[in-house]
């Protein structure tokens, strides 16, 4: 037997409601000291797992979220041998997972990502005599237009947690210039019944940058397992 993991949940009544695995493999539920893990069983692991196949798990791990109102998700893939050692998971690490569970139930996560609309990091360099001064020159205003750029990403950043307001934000995880074309990247953890509102609140047009906004969808960038 061979369990592909895809979240654990609060052990709930709702639960109870018949889900399929991956590939129309069986479904399993694993119940350990009040919580309960679920995974596809694949009798053989398949040599590859596709891009269908994580967006099939992607699905599953949003309707056990959405209908049990907090999920641990596990990345993509987690292979675990049986059941039993599902189960000496749960009992090795259950205080933690349950402590995971009450931070993140009633609560979901958004995604902003900010892009740039240019790829210039300067205005170029004016004409000089020589080709080393020309050289430093460049160097200098390309490194003072990525200073300009983190400063910039740095108060996107800071506009959203002001969007989203102190009631509305429960937690937030930000990366600031992680490549040439993004400004900055976050993940918001906000109340569940308020993520549509916030949602709103954040689309909004900038002069320099695209604002893409996703989710919601379970917390994978605050309670991830693996």
């Amino acid at each position: 037997m061979n369990l592909l993991l895809h979240a654990i949940t609060p052990l709930d009544a709702a639960a109870d409601t018949p889900l399929a695995g991956l590939r129309e493999q069986p479904l399993v539920r694993v119940d350990e000291q009040g919580l309960a893990a679920w995974a596809t069983e694949f009798r053989e692991a398949p040599d590859q797992l596709t891009r269908t196949d994580l967006l099939s798990h992607h699905d599953l791990v949003t309707r056990l979220d959405e209908r049990l109102d907090a999920s641990l998700p596990a990345r993509f893939p987690t292979w675990v041998a049986d059941v039993e050692s599902v189960r000496r998971i749960i009992r090795s690490r259950r205080t933690d997972l349950a402590t995971s569970l009450d931070r993140v139930r009633g609560r979901t996560e958004l995604s902003v990502t900010a892009v740039w609309l240019t790829d210039d990091d300067a205005p170029p360099a004016p004409g000089v005599a020589t080709p080393g001064k020309r050289y430093l020159l460049e160097r200098r205003q390309a490194f003072a237009g990525s200073d300009r750029r983190r400063q910039r990403a740095g108060e996107l950043a800071d506009e959203v947690e002001r969007l989203v307001g102190p009631e509305d934000l429960i937690e937030a995880r930000r990366q600031v210039c992680p490549s040439k074309t993004v400004a900055m990247s976050m993940a918001l953890l906000v109340p569940r019944v308020r993520a549509a509102e916030v949602k709103a609140r954040l689309a909004r047009v900038e002069p320099d940058v695209r604002i893409l906004l996703n989710g919601p969808w379970p917390p994978y960038s605050f309670v991830a397992i693996g």
